[in-house]
């Protein structure tokens, strides 16, 4: 959460990027006035004047419980735009074949300021499936597997605030956030060990994942790959099988957007 006091966001650009971020965080469910006000630090007057502005664009749109979604503009618009990842199909090939190799839902994200961005989705043939999160979502690194596979790479001060501030994708009421500092660690401790991490119910309630970040030259990677499935379906002991197969394709795209990022 952003203080105001000591974060103050300046200029007319700048807090447009900072509201649509927040509202894209929040998914297809939407944020309150309030809390946009809350993560961004702008006073609340001035958000709901931006919003006004961004809703007759249609860069926002007003959800029937009076929380904000993104609006359809920001879609033809992002039809122009470069890809999230380069050599996008070739990824996507890989995600695809990960998916059908393994039956369950395989996920790709980009590394963002405070989290993960998902920009793709692999479908396997397990008939049950976890769509916990869309394409173009935002997590908090500490709201995903993806996100605590690229905090294990990043600066000890970026894993402590997000540790400190820990935020989960669960129902209201699921669970107390208390006791998932020390799993968290375990499963940073993990991925800076063995490249990947994995476990039952750790950001939500019923799935399980397994993540691991694409390496990259310069140490820092900024995509994650991972694959999630109901709890039942994914235990520490097939998790470990699938972890050569999961670091495999990291690898393989590793491989296919390093040229692409130094030819841009």
């Amino acid at each position: 959460m952003a203080d105001p006091t000591t974060s103050p966001v300046i200029g007319v650009l700048p807090r447009v990027n900072s509201v649509l971020t927040a509202i894209g965080a929040g998914g297809e469910n939407g944020v309150r006035l309030k809390d946009l006000a809350d993560a961004t630090g702008i006073a609340r007057p001035t958000v709901h004047r931006l919003l006004q502005d961004m809703a007759e664009v249609e860069f926002v749109t007003q959800l029937s419980d009076r929380r904000y979604a993104l609006g359809p503009a920001l879609f033809w618009l992002g039809l122009g735009a470069p890809p999230a990842l380069p050599a996008m199909p070739a990824v996507r090939a890989v995600a695809q074949a990960l998916a059908d190799a393994v039956g369950d839902t395989v996920y790709v994200s980009m590394r963002v300021p405070d989290g993960v961005r998902y920009i793709l989705r692999a479908e396997g043939d397990f008939p049950i499936r976890t769509h916990v999160v869309a394409v173009g979502e935002t997590k908090p690194f500490t709201s995903s597997y993806s996100g605590l596979a690229l905090l294990a790479t990043l600066p000890e001060e970026t894993r402590e605030h997000a540790l400190r501030n820990i935020v989960v994708s669960a129902p209201p009421g699921w669970a107390s956030t208390m006791g998932l500092d020390e799993t968290m660690r375990a499963a940073i401790d993990h991925v800076r060990a063995h490249g990947w991490c994995a476990g039952p119910g750790l950001v939500m309630p019923g799935v399980a994942g397994i993540a691991a970040p694409v390496p990259d030259p310069s140490g820092v990677p900024v995509a994650a790959i991972s694959i999630s499935a109901v709890e039942a379906r994914l235990p520490r002991e097939r998790a470990e099988q699938l972890a050569p197969q999961l670091m495999a394709a990291a690898r393989r795209i590793a491989k296919i957007i390093a040229p692409a990022r130094q030819a841009n």
